[in-house]
């Protein structure tokens, strides 16, 4: 359990992970600061325990950072569609990149530890599997702007700085601005709609339960770097979504297999973005949900 003498900044707070680490910190009485870039909108979280906060805002980084003295740093805050990256350029790298520098230049000479959450799509898809360790070349402004973010952590003075890398994120939580493909798939699944899902993309997708689990281990541990935090198994988005069928008891025929050109996303994708977790294992002692497992968690109709 993390020492009762930590301070978590949680930015973000207002998406899932956010949420979750919220939920996390009052289960585990840690003390915390959420915050966000509009009104709390988590029924759990204590009005005395947020404050609005726009990370692209140097000043207010500084002011909150300041006032709260935080041990730690988690930053979930991001623009995360990755299609509404490629058409609005200057909001996707103000606050996937400049948002960062701002963290760590308010934290630079303190002792504050920063855990940055960072992506899969900083990889091309060349390879099925990828480590810490493996060549970048991200292909979508979106994997372009958090790698330029990881670089500038990377190459800074500061010590106490861990990424994170995930691929799609997903459990439920309050008045999500955003969706996910397997809450979204279930629903439209039991009222025996079809869907079209690509079966050549490849991912290792990250259950939102594990990455606050991670958050909170890197903490307790105190260990800095690079970690790829997801799902221990590879598959299509197509198979994930028969899998998905099979535990709501759909028939399966309802999911017809398109490829990438079909489905005509704005943003290119890699083809597949696995992550390799075995140095998670290892250093922290990560464990991941079994993919199958993690549907009773999100399930709406439980």
């Amino acid at each position: 359990m993390s020492r009762p003498s930590n301070k978590i900044l949680i930015t973000g707070s207002n998406g899932l992970l956010g949420q979750k680490l919220v939920n996390y910190c009052l289960d585990h009485n840690i003390d915390f600061l959420a915050s966000a870039n509009n009104d709390n909108v988590s029924s759990l979280c204590p009005d005395d325990h947020f404050t609005i906060l726009d990370i692209t805002n140097p000043k207010q980084v500084k002011a909150v950072i300041d006032h709260y003295q935080p041990t730690h740093i988690i930053n979930t805050a991001a623009m995360t569609n990755v299609d509404a990256c490629e058409i609005d350029i200057e909001n996707c790298y103000a606050v996937n990149y400049v948002g960062v520098k701002n963290l760590l230049n308010a934290i630079t000479g303190s002792n504050t530890h920063l855990t940055q959450i960072s992506t899969d799509f900083i990889f091309d898809g060349e390879k099925k599997l990828y480590n810490e360790n493996d060549s970048i070349g991200p292909l979508s402004e979106y994997g372009k702007s958090k790698w330029k973010a990881e670089s500038f952590l990377l190459g800074s003075s500061h010590e106490k700085i861990t990424i994170l890398r995930t691929s799609i994120l997903y459990g439920t939580g309050e008045s999500l601005k955003k969706s996910n493909i397997f809450n979204w798939a279930m629903t439209q699944l039991r009222e025996g709609k079809e869907l079209k899902i690509v079966n050549d993309q490849f991912r290792t997708p990250t259950f939102v339960d594990d990455l606050v689990q991670a958050c909170f281990k890197v903490i307790d541990k105190g260990v800095n770097g690079v970690y790829n935090i997801a799902g221990g198994e590879l598959h299509s988005m197509y198979d994930y979504i028969l899998l998905l069928a099979e535990y709501v008891g759909a028939d399966k025929k309802l999911v017809h297999p398109i490829n990438s050109q079909e489905l005509n996303q704005k943003a290119i994708r890699p083809r597949s973005s696995g992550l390799m977790i075995a140095k998670a294992k290892q250093e922290i002692g990560y464990v991941p949900t079994d993919f199958v497992q993690t549907l009773f968690k999100i399930d709406p109709a439980i």
